[in-house]
């Protein structure tokens, strides 16, 4: 019986060693994979080993084993991903604050990222890092930021949007969810100057429109080509400019074909703009501008040399395109779009391109847009578009007729029973008023129709046969614009 006790004493140790050698695996795997979220499925694993006393097999294992690497692999690749995308935006992003240039930075740290912005040196809108992003999609960082925290350690959450493209960030914010985030700002990333790029060359985006504005190429003489566009308000094509201490001190043509002056400041990468002159300030309304840059490589637009008559042919189609502005004459400051109008609707009051006519007698053609009460004249000169005439309602409704050889403006009144008036108004250029006429009939007594009608010319009372010849020679030829 010896030997057999021996034998059985063997396979008794040789089981508690398999025993120990699986509680040992089992053991190793629980803590590898409870930071996975696995370990839930291990001990269900090793309860019904136990509830079954069945032994823990190294299937069991290996089919544990391989759903937490890929669980593993899955939140790696996550990470990663994010990693990836916050390396890519790595840098420092500059927008325009109350208190002047903000700045939005996304540092690498030992710990992860950290992402900040501050609106000016001494006051910022959050400190963030990696802990506070919620998740990374569709070029878009949805951060959830602890505003302010009680004393309880509860917080009060801040919802920030982080919208990434081409080397700018739009930030939005909602206080309550990502849902009810609203725009923010606009941050274009400060670029690094290449050692051979020149300090003043390149692209610049207005802040207003976040689009190209400010072009500046140097030439091989050391002068500097400059473009300025302000939009929906002028675009300074000619610039030529001259670093001196002040700055790029340049000159360009502007409205009215009259020399403006000016000069830009570089601090980093936004260009401070100055136009000098009273001129300037009552055309434009304002003579500082702030432009930040894009680009080392500027966008020059060639200049077309084109006859007068085909600059005003060109103005007044860039006025139809919607890309210049028409100012009213009187006041250079007030100013509107073809954008402004209700275009090509069914409505009464809808307006409409109509036609090209010389309605100064200059040789040149005037635009009419058609509209309520005979909408609007414009005239294009010295490289702008006005407002030559323009209807105010019944009171005075604007047409035009071809009288003694020439055309004139004619503003009608037929506003009330009884009472016509009109006044006519002719022009050699639009801004050289050379003729008036005022005509009308009214009522003798308002309150008595049996007093009769008088008839009137230029405040001179005249016969209805007179009347009446002069009538039917203006209107035969009026053309109406409503």
């Amino acid at each position: 019986m010896a030997p057999e006790r021996e034998e059985n004493r063997a396979e008794m140790g040789i089981r508690l060693m398999k025993r120990l050698k699986m509680t040992i695996f089992v053991i190793v795997f629980l803590c590898a994979l409870s930071s996975c979220g696995r370990a839930e499925d291990l001990e269900n694993i090793q309860m019904d080993a136990e509830g079954s006393g069945a032994e823990i097999s190294e299937e069991n294992i290996r089919e544990v084993s391989d759903e937490a690497e890929e669980a593993s692999c899955e939140g790696e690749s996550d990470a990663y991903h994010a990693d990836a995308e916050l390396e890519y935006l790595m840098g420092e992003y500059e927008y325009l604050s109350d208190s002047g240039t903000g700045k939005l930075a996304i540092e690498k740290t030992s710990y992860g990222y950290d992402i900040s912005d501050y609106e000016s040196e001494s006051s910022y809108r959050f400190l963030a890092d990696s802990s506070n992003i919620e998740t990374i999609e569709d070029n878009r960082i949805y951060m959830k930021y602890p505003e302010q925290v009680s004393s309880d350690g509860r917080a009060v959450f801040g919802y920030y949007i982080l919208e990434y493209g081409a080397d700018e960030i739009k930030v939005y914010y909602g206080k309550s969810s990502f849902d009810e985030a609203e725009f923010l700002y606009l941050a274009a990333k400060k670029i690094e100057a290449a050692g051979d790029v020149y300090e003043y060359e390149g692209e610049y985006n207005s802040y207003d429109v976040n689009e190209p504005a400010l072009e500046i190429k140097k030439n091989d003489d050391g002068t500097y080509r400059i473009q300025i566009d302000l939009f929906r308000l002028y675009m300074l094509r000619d610039g030529i400019g001259e670093e001196t201490e002040k700055g790029l001190e340049f000159a360009a043509t502007g409205p009215g074909g009259n020399v403006v002056n000016g000069v830009i400041k570089l601090e980093e990468d936004i260009a401070a703009v100055t136009i000098f002159g009273q001129e300037w300030l009552d055309f434009a309304g304002l003579s500082e501008y702030e432009f930040y840059k894009t680009s080392d490589v500027p966008n020059i637009r060639e200049i077309e040399n084109t006859s007068p008559e085909a600059t005003a042919d060109e103005l007044l189609d860039s006025f139809i395109n919607g890309r210049i502005s028409a100012a009213d004459s009187a006041d250079l400051t007030s100013t509107f779009y073809i954008t402004d109008f209700n275009m090509e609707s069914e409505e009464w009051d809808a307006y409409s391109v109509g036609e090209k006519i010389d309605l100064d007698n200059d040789g040149e053609n005037e635009l009419i847009i058609n509209g309520p009460y005979g909408g609007i004249y414009l005239d294009a000169r010295d490289n702008r578009v006005y407002k030559f005439a323009a209807s105010e309602g019944t009171a005075l409704t604007l047409s035009y007729t071809y009288y003694n050889g020439a055309v004139w403006i004619l503003y009608s009144n037929r506003s009330s029973a009884g009472f016509e008036f009109y006044h006519m108004e002719k022009y050699e250029g639009a801004d050289n008023f050379v003729a008036e006429m005022n005509f009308g009939e009214e009522f003798v007594d308002f309150y008595n129709a049996e007093a009769g009608i008088k008839y009137t010319l230029n405040g001179a009372e005249i016969s209805y046969e007179e009347y009446a010849a002069l009538c039917s020679k203006i209107f035969a030829a009026e053309v109406s614009t409503g």
